[in-house]
């Protein structure tokens, strides 16, 4: 494993070291952030991926155990399970009474919201994290290897009675909502764990050949494709796993071949991008009149870029790779959760630091990952010669990494760590903080 870990910490992390350039980044704003307290605080003692989702009165987690669980929001107390065959990457989507999500265990389900019943499933042709022969370099005879960040599936895109959602099996399905029909599928030519968007009776969508696709709505029938930047001796550098962010005339998705794009949504053509400097872009972009705000991976990097331009309004330094999507709230605050466990409030117009809260496994770091310092990954650790990539995963997720996007409802912010800790930050007096 020396050369997988040593191409592993140069190519994809830089080993948790960070630069003369980022020492500097978001220190422009010295007054210290408030701490975050928990007021409501559940473990489902299971791994989490996909991100919660509010629906009425109901709070819907799914979990890598399989499980999808509901609680009431009002009394904050547990409804019902329902149990799939393998874990839930998807962050499931309420509609009309009715949950969808897909599962590893090769299925799409629709349950009834009230009772979490099973009214429908439909088989994909499996589901997996992305693999490659000879990725990160490891030689071809072992066959496919799988990608070790690869933590999501695509989640359902539901519109005009049409159920949207992409797979393993390299397919974006179209499915009638109410009986779970297939209507149509594309067939993109690789995995696809990035989420659908519509817009203008097309829906959008990300593979991991680093390729967006438009397709039309009612047909499955392409009308365009933008091919990013790939990386065939390694299978790193390419892919993209965010969902598309539509605003105006412009689509606008990071990808993990270290760029933001903005395309015109009519063609594809480009309008900008935004070089992150070999860093993974792997949130989905937030938009609000003037700019798009995302997270970086190993540079650290929450950023605020022109919508026009994509020139850079501000940076704030996260210390730590970002893969949730930051949320944006009252038109005033950011929120961004990181793999070190912690979560940060912002002024979005300017960067400050408002608000700061960390896991409680973060704060321990058992295995003694995060330097003290710098607040970066200790590489020569968890990418250790001959140590298990999968393992270095797995200590980063024992942070109490927050892999899943964060949400707001009625003033609370919700949020799950991918340790299984659904966590309720209320802030019923946030406008006089």
């Amino acid at each position: 494993m020396k050369k997988t870990s040593m191409l592993m910490c140069a190519l994809l992390l830089g080993c948790g070291i960070s630069t003369a350039n980022q020492a500097d980044v978001g220190n422009r704003h010295s007054d210290k952030p408030k701490q975050l307290k928990v007021d409501w605080q559940y473990s489902l003692y299971s791994q989490v991926s996909a991100s919660p989702v509010v629906a009425g009165e109901q709070l819907l987690v799914a979990a890598e155990n399989g499980n999808l669980y509901s609680f009431n929001l009002a009394d904050r107390k547990f409804n019902w399970l329902y149990h799939t065959e393998a874990g839930i990457a998807s962050t499931p989507a309420a509609v009309d009474g009715r949950i969808y999500f897909l599962s590893r265990d090769g299925f799409f389900y629709a349950l009834e919201q009230a009772t979490g019943k099973r009214l429908w499933r439909f088989a994909t042709g499996g589901e997996a994290r992305f693999a490659a022969i000879g990725g990160y370099g490891l030689p071809a005879d072992m066959g496919p290897v799988p990608e070790p960040w690869d933590f999501y599936l695509s989640s359902p895109l539901v519109h005009n009675g049409k159920i949207y959602f992409g797979s393993s099996d390299h397919h974006l399905y179209a499915l009638d909502a109410l009986s779970g029909e297939l209507i149509w599928s594309f067939d993109a030519g690789d995995s696809i764990h990035s989420s659908p968007v519509y817009a203008n009776n097309k829906i959008f969508f990300g593979t991991w050949g680093t390729r967006l696709y438009a397709v039309d709505a009612e047909t499955g029938m392409e009308a365009w494709h933008f091919q990013g930047g790939t990386d065939r001796e390694y299978s790193v550098m390419q892919g993209i796993t965010a969902a598309p962010a539509v605003d105006g005339n412009a689509v606008y998705i990071g990808a993990r071949d270290g760029f933001v794009y903005a395309l015109r949504q009519t063609d594809g053509a480009s309008l900008w991008r935004y070089d992150a400097a070999g860093s993974w872009v792997l949130s989905t972009a937030a938009i609000d009149e003037k700019n798009i705000y995302i997270g970086t991976s190993d540079t650290g990097l929450f950023l605020a870029l022109d919508k026009k331009t994509g020139a850079e309004k501000y940076r704030a330094d996260t210390r730590l790779w970002t893969y949730a999507s930051p949320l944006l709230v009252q038109n005033r605050y950011a929120f961004v959760g990181t793999m070190a466990g912690e979560l940060y409030g912002f002024d979005k117009n300017t960067g400050k630091k408002l608000w700061y809260y960390q896991t409680a496994e973060g704060r321990a770091d058992i295995n003694d990952i995060v330097d003290g310092k710098t607040g970066k990954l200790r590489g020569e650790k968890i990418f250790a010669v001959d140590k298990q990539t999968q393992a270095g995963v797995e200590e980063v997720k024992a942070l109490g990494a927050f892999v899943a996007s964060p949400v707001w409802v009625d003033n609370q912010l919700i949020a799950v760590s991918a340790t299984g800790e659904v966590l309720l930050f209320d802030f019923d007096n946030l406008k006089n903080k």
